[in-house]
């Protein structure tokens, strides 16, 4: 069994959803400038930032009474990375999570285990 999790949905581009980072130098370079100086505080027109999306996941890892199995997006494990203290605010933004590859966040840090192919 299994259950989906609203506060482990991935981080809201708002009005940025569904365009390509071409279309966003096109259309939005000043935003992306802003961005790129704190990407951590930084909220896309009408999404969240980082640091809000870092409130849901404090939020679900302070209800867990047990091991768990996540399967989550690329903004949702930075957010974690920086509740569990393994990476600063401002790194976070930019750690390297690779696609399709298990990792396991644990009293010793975070490790990958494996890289799987993409369905």
């Amino acid at each position: 069994g299994y259950r989906v999790e609203p506060r482990l949905i991935e981080m809201s581009f708002g009005g940025w959803d569904g365009m390509t980072f071409a279309d966003l130098m096109a259309q939005e370079a000043a935003l992306l400038a802003v961005r790129e100086q704190d990407p951590w505080h930084f909220t896309p027109p009408q999404g969240e930032s980082y640091d809000q999306l870092l409130r849901r996941i404090r939020d679900w890892h302070m209800s867990l009474t047990r091991d768990t199995v996540v399967c989550a997006h690329l903004c949702t494990a930075r957010a974690l990375l920086v509740h569990l203290g393994l990476a600063p605010p401002a790194a976070a933004p930019r750690s390297r999570i690779e696609h399709a590859a298990v990792y396991v966040f644990d009293d010793d840090g975070m490790s990958r285990h494996g890289e799987f192919p993409a369905i």
